[in-house]
């Protein structure tokens, strides 16, 4: 599939992936989310998820020594990741994977089967199938786990996201105006990806993705930690983009008067002016949900640079031989 195919195949994957979602039960204690790449990025930003909706869960890289977990969460789309097939845990392993013919599902006893279909050489359809069965699975796990009474009362009050909302919202987030937000990625000298909480992975993913499909330069940081002195890289040679609701859209407009270009993903009612393009996605509910629909912008900014750069993103340039199982 090509990336513009699997971008707009978005819709239907997800429909297609969460009417297939098998979910496993657990107990409780601490979850370890394991992956590389894409997957580690979706893993940082479940990790972030559950544990506001009160799970124990960290994000680990499958490069790092297993940790004592009450579960680990094994993450690869393809099931083909070298690193992620290398990590060995004592506890209970699950894997997470779209292929149930994969070394992955072969060597894991239990399995969440994505079943979202092909996917782009830069992932797409992939990527926001993985973020959703996240977003499933923490709300299956959120109402089985036993949590503190804060927790209890605190959840009592807020309503489940729909799941089977977000191929439509989606759709939405397919059509939104990206205005002048292309242009200013592709005359851009670096790019600096900025997200807090759950958008970490909007920003982990969509810093690799700009890299992959537009060959962008780009640095990916968190918002509160971007304010301690790594923006003071910032010139008119340099893009800010900038990902959520909270102090990210303060910071668009003090990074405007710095005389950088900004480009600002929110679900906030911001208008665009001279030197900020704003790009307003859906509301969700759900941080996952939320992610999913900001990924798709930053997949649709990827393909716009590629074309002005006259790039077809068909396939890596340099690929290693070690990385994934053939």
């Amino acid at each position: 599939m090509k990336f513009p195919e699997g971008i707009a195949a978005q819709p239907a994957a997800l429909a297609t992936s969460l009417a297939s979602l098998k979910l496993p039960s657990f107990q409780g204690g601490l979850i370890a989310l394991v992956g590389i790449g894409a997957s580690e990025h979706a893993a940082h930003g479940a990790a972030a998820a559950w544990r506001s909706a009160g799970l124990q869960a960290v994000a680990i890289p499958a490069t790092s020594p297993p940790i004592p977990a009450a579960l680990t969460l094994l993450i690869s789309e393809s099931g083909r990741s070298t690193e992620v097939l290398a990590y060995k845990s004592p506890s209970r392993t699950i894997a997470l994977t779209n292929f149930a013919d994969s070394p992955l599902a072969a060597a894991t006893a239990e399995l969440i089967l994505l079943n979202s279909g092909p996917d782009s050489p830069v992932y797409t359809t992939g990527y926001t199938a993985t973020l959703q069965a996240l977003g499933v699975l923490g709300d299956h796990w959120t109402a089985t786990v036993s949590a503190s009474a804060e927790t209890k009362s605190a959840g009592a009050s807020a309503s489940p996201f729909d799941w089977a909302a977000l191929p439509a919202l989606v759709s939405s987030a397919l059509e939104a105006p990206l205005g002048a937000a292309s242009a200013y990625l592709d005359d851009a000298r670096l790019v600096d990806v900025v997200a807090s909480g759950v958008s970490v992975a909007t920003a982990g993913e969509g810093g690799l993705l700009l890299r992959e499909s537009g060959r962008l330069h780009t640095a990916v940081h968190e918002t509160r930690n971007y304010l301690h002195g790594p923006m003071e890289i910032l010139d008119q040679q340099t893009t800010c983009l900038l990902i959520g609701d909270e102090r990210e859209v303060q910071l668009a407009y003090d990074v405007q008067d710095y005389g950088t270009k900004v480009v600002l993903i929110t679900t906030r009612q911001v208008e665009s002016t001279e030197g900020l393009a704003v790009i307003k996605v859906p509301e969700a509910s759900n941080g996952l949900a939320k992610a999913v629909l900001e990924m798709v912008i930053v997949q649709r900014l990827g393909w716009d640079v590629a074309q002005r750069r006259g790039l077809t993103v068909d396939g890596f340039r340099h690929r290693q031989s070690d990385t994934k199982v053939s």
